[in-house]
């Protein structure tokens, strides 16, 4: 019998990772993550997926002193991957080795590094390794790992200096070190691979950073097929970083060079270099200065002529991810779609555009010696599982999951999502979804969970989630409804952009429209039970609707904004707000913008009981923005809980704070409907 999906149920679900094929394409391996609430203990280990046998089995054993992650493949039948065993007190992680060909092999160790290490790429045709470190200005890896253990032993005070923005990104504090791109290669004799020469930084002496800090990845750059070349992105490093998007893509030969810039001519945002198999380089690039939601253009550039060019410059669509065909014929590319990210097939020929997928949420796309694309697949249902497409037939096949995880979801009852669509602001089509109650009987009535995504260039799609699942809301006898207002991505660029200058209005109205909707639909949920919740923007927009709504019950407002004026000057990324809101409030003229969709300008109007939440490692939107909400919820003598994570950041991420995150919600929920 199927039970009721709950917070405990989402924190030890296992999680595994994207799927990374072998070069044969026969083979294909992952790490999987699970973590046991009664232990306070997470296992990582490895899987091996047989992808033409679709048969699962376990490459190393789960346990809570040795952690296997971010395995890929040397050849069909070795396979590296960070190793870290509790039980060696080690410093750094150091990647191993381990031949699948034969049972019972142990894996041996690759690297020896001095310093951490990560967002590793390999060329198998040339045995290239690359691979991204945090260094000081001389370059090396021993330089930095040397001047840490001196800042260790000699420093005495605590201070940290600064004389330029950004002061910290996202959660962390910017410092003097930087992350810089290596390469070594590797050989094998006797079936044992090894590190043959010393790491290059090809990054030395450019004063540029790759991937960007704090949260770039291995996407942040790519090997030409040849290994002869390098494409990095890098954001500016000038004293402006903070107030615009400008980042480039640069090419530099793997022996170190002097970098090539592609696009140093275009003061925006780009990203996403990718190497074809016929040696062209493809990048997305937005064009609009300030903007880090514009549509990403799909730019071809031929290192060989310097010549540039946009494919499918009329495509309404945003690409995430990009791989080529085998013969460089096709892009793959993925985008979001009305609550869906489809992957796209795009001819380079005559530019034509055609649909590979139409449901779910696919992710991580990897070309196969077939001409076949392993891919992961989430939805609201699952959450990421291998699956394989035929790009000629569009046949999709799911592939197996690890034993445990696949009953483990088969036990749950999940609710499906359902799409709704009604006429909203601006008289334009709203999309977004409903969830009924998984315990759903009828004749009887229902409360709402009303939930209001962030971005707010964000959407809700049809894609599993960690942190704010629907199903969980379902679990708890909820009607969930999730709409994707104006500003919301994946419904074109205009409608992105009409959020600019509008933060209280067309989303506002959307929401409102779309609740009595929704409740009109479905007679048996309850109007005088309706819980608005949500984060970032979503907080920000409970804050709104606090001050200019009655159709709440209850609020929950996670790191939201109390002061749009507040948040400029606290923020890392300063970019954002001054494309939003028209500019800097420094300057008299553009306070306006601000102040007039500020929820702090509300406040006498608030009366919904609320609960607020905040991380303190939230630099994008301070503790700060919370403090204030619940001082003026305090002040007034409205029903109000703070719940505060010093060690979180915009998102709870740990799984005994995600655990108590869930519970405060639930209590607050409970204690005033």
């Amino acid at each position: 019998m199927a039970t009721k999906f709950t917070p405990p149920d989402l924190i030890q679900l296992p999680r595994p990772s994207a799927s990374v094929p072998s070069p044969n394409g026969l083979l294909a391996v992952y790490s999987q993550s699970r973590y046991n609430i009664k232990d306070a203990k997470q296992t990582r280990s490895l899987y091996l997926l047989d992808i033409s046998n679709n048969h699962v089995k376990e490459l190393t054993e789960p346990s809570y002193n040795i952690s296997d992650y971010d395995a890929f493949f040397l050849d069909d039948q070795h396979i590296a991957f960070f190793h870290q065993d509790s039980g060696l007190k080690e410093t750094v992680v150091q990647l191993h080795v381990l031949d699948i060909s034969k049972e019972g092999r142990e894996p041996y160790l690759l690297t020896d590094f001095p310093i951490e290490f990560g967002n590793i790429k390999y060329n198998v045709k040339h045995k290239l390794m690359a691979f991204s470190a945090a260094v000081y200005e001389d370059g090396s890896l021993e330089g930095a790992y040397q001047r840490d253990r001196d800042e260790v032993s000699n420093k005495k005070d605590t201070a940290m200096v600064f004389d330029e923005l950004m002061v910290r990104h996202w959660d962390t504090y910017v410092t003097k070190k930087k992350n810089n791109l290596f390469v070594v290669h590797l050989s094998i004799n006797n079936g044992i691979y090894k590190v043959v020469d010393k790491p290059i930084n090809v990054m030395k002496n450019t004063h540029l950073e790759s991937p960007g800090f704090p949260q770039g990845d291995a996407s942040d750059y790519d090997i030409s097929p040849d290994a002869s070349h390098i494409a990095f992105l890098s954001k500016i490093t000038t004293r402006d970083n903070a107030w615009e998007t400008s980042s480039h893509i640069y090419i530099v030969s793997t022996t170190g060079d002097t970098p090539v810039v592609v696009n140093g001519d275009i003061p925006a945002a780009s990203s996403n270099p990718c190497y074809t198999p016929s040696g062209l380089l493809v990048y997305f690039q937005m064009m609009t200065p300030k903007y880090e939601s514009d549509r990403n253009r799909i730019v071809i550039y031929d290192p060989t002529t310097g010549e540039r060019r946009i494919v499918a410059e009329h495509w309404d669509s945003s690409p995430h991810e990009v791989i080529a065909s085998s013969d460089s014929r096709h892009l793959y590319v993925t985008a979001e779609k009305e609550g869906r990210q489809r992957i796209f097939s795009i001819d380079l020929n005559d530019e034509s555009i055609s649909s590979l997928t139409e449901e779910h949420y696919a992710s991580s796309l990897n070309l196969l010696p077939s001409g076949n694309i392993l891919f992961s697949s989430t939805s609201m249902k699952n959450p990421a599982s291998p699956h394989l497409i035929n790009v000629q037939t569009k046949e999709v096949k799911p592939l197996a999951l690890e034993h445990g995880l696949s009953k483990k979801l088969h036990s749950f009852k999940f609710s499906d999502p359902q799409d709704i669509r009604f006429t909203g602001a601006l008289d334009q089509e709203v999309h977004g979804w409903y969830l009924k109650p998984a315990d759903y009987e009828e004749g009887k009535s229902y409360p709402v969970a009303f939930l209001i995504h962030g971005g707010p260039q964000g959407a809700w799609t049809d894609n599993w989630s960690n942190r704010w699942n629907p199903q969980i809301f379902t679990g708890a006898g909820y009607g969930v409804i999730a709409i994707n207002f104006h500003g919301s991505t994946g419904y074109g660029q205009d409608f992105t952009d009409s959020i600019g200058n509008n933060w209280g209005s067309h989303p506002f109205h959307d929401l409102e429209i779309g609740l009595d909707y929704v409740l009109n639909k479905y007679s048996y949920l309850d109007a005088d039970r309706v819980a608005g919740l949500g984060a970032s923007y979503g907080g920000y927009m409970v804050n709104w609707i606090n001050g200019h709504s009655d159709k709440f019950k209850v609020l929950v407002n996670h790191d939201g904004v109390f002061s749009t004026t507040g948040v400029y000057y606290t923020t890392d990324e300063l970019y954002f707000s001054e494309k939003e809101f028209g500019g800097s409030p420094i300057f008299p003229e553009n306070r306006e913008g601000f102040e007039k969709w500020s929820p702090s300008n509300f406040v006498q109007n608030w009366k919904t009981p609320t609960l607020v939440i905040h991380g303190g490692r939230d630099y994008r939107l301070t503790v700060c923005e919370s403090l204030s909400t619940f001082t003026a919820l305090q002040v007034q003598g409205i029903p109000s809980r703070l719940v505060y994570f010093p060690d979180e950041s915009h998102w709870v991420l740990k799984p005994a704070n995600s655990l108590k995150w869930h519970h405060e919600g639930k209590i607050h929920r409970n204690n005033q409907m």
